[in-house]
């Protein structure tokens, strides 16, 4: 069985000079539209245009998030308030107070779901004259990636895709006052692109390469722009990578996998899914599930000795675990791959793993 899962890796890609002549439907979300180096670049693009001729102070934010989302915010000297999310077991709930005052709303498509969306919040905010930032990450591949009443929408694309940097800002309505710079952060996207290269090799089996050695590369390359990601542009061939690949195709895989997925949670008792259903609105990111914390960290490092690697979506930031009305999905959360770099074969391969860490050890019934 082959590894499933972790960072993405890509071959050696030629360098050349790429011109764009029209971008891609897809990543065209707004009147006007930024490539940047990643989500938390356009956050802070979206951030410093809003400041350049208002004065904001408060943002009212999803509790369950990233760090990464969130630094742009306390960069700018921006106070961050939170509003609760969490899951019941009829699906991903929204503690919302439509008549809270903020200056910003930030509103988040969670998984690329339909029943993750907050359009309903997002038309009241905007009615309220509230500037409403939506994060259309996880939605950014589904038929209505993001809602027409949100001011800007930002996106990491490197999520999604083989990229070296990768990030969307959009306005929609006039253009950007404040530009991001014709440079982009050089020396990570070589650290990066040197771990991708190696994991390209390794995953095809190319005894001279050791995994430690790359995985290192991969987190000097996130330590780099955790430090300094203020208004760089993406690469040139990260850029050309996107309007080469075939959406299409990578949408109509992620589909297919997911609902291997759906299929097998269904016929289980052990797993509860965050979105019980699949519809035709929806392409996950990931299919996110729900288990005992417990169970899952178990689970996990059954599944990684067996070199399958589910991520926790994400860590709990700090400003969270101080937030006492915020009940933990970041505890009980895992993220099932469904991405195009598998078929329906891989797909099984890895629910066949957890069928069998459930049919091995006490947790099972």
């Amino acid at each position: 069985m082959k590894e499933i899962g972790s960072e993405y890796w890509i071959g050696e890609v030629e360098s050349k000079e790429f011109k764009l002549a029209q971008v891609p439907s897809w990543l065209d979300i707004g009147n006007a539209n930024e490539y940047l180096l990643s989500g938390r670049t356009a956050i802070d693009l979206v951030l410093k245009d809003i400041l350049y001729d208002k004065k904001v102070s408060t943002v009212y934010f999803p509790s369950y998030c990233c760090q990464s989302m969130l630094q742009p915010f306390i960069d700018n000297d921006i106070q961050i308030e939170l509003y609760n999310v969490y899951s019941t077991n009829s699906g991903l709930k929204f503690e919302i107070d439509i008549n809270h005052k903020c200056d910003i709303f930030f509103a988040m498509n969670y998984f690329g779901y339909s029943d993750g969306r907050m359009d309903y919040y997002i038309e009241n905010f905007n009615k309220r004259e509230v500037i409403v930032i939506e994060d259309v990450t996880h939605s950014l591949l589904s038929p209505n990636s993001y809602n027409n009443k949100s001011d800007y929408r930002v996106a990491s694309l490197r999520k999604w895709f083989p990229v070296f940097s990768g990030g969307l800002a959009a306005k929609s309505n006039g253009n950007f006052n404040i530009k991001a710079s014709n440079h982009t952060l050089d020396e990570m996207i070589m650290v990066r692109k040197n771990a991708m290269f190696d994991k390209a090799r390794y995953m095809n089996r190319d005894t001279t390469v050791k995994k430690d050695d790359f995985l290192q590369k991969y987190s000097v390359a996130n330590k780099m722009l955790n430090e300094n990601y203020s208004l760089y542009k993406i690469d040139d061939d990260s850029f050309r990578i996107l309007n080469e690949i075939n959406i299409k195709k990578i949408i109509e895989v992620r589909r297919k996998n997911a609902q291997v997925i759906h299929d097998f949670i269904k016929e289980t008792n052990e797993i509860k899914p965050m979105f019980p259903n699949l519809t035709e609105d929806d392409c996950p990111i990931f299919i996110p599930v729900l288990l005992n914390e417990n169970i899952r960290n178990h689970l996990r490092e059954y599944l990684i000795k067996h070199k399958v690697y589910y991520p926790i979506h994400w860590p709990k930031p700090e400003i969270v675990k101080y937030h006492s009305t915020c009940m933990s999905i970041y505890d009980i959360e895992l993220s099932l791959i469904c991405d195009q770099r598998y078929n329906d074969y891989d797909i099984k391969d890895s629910i066949n793993e957890i069928k069998r860490f459930f049919k091995e050890s006490s947790y099972g019934i």
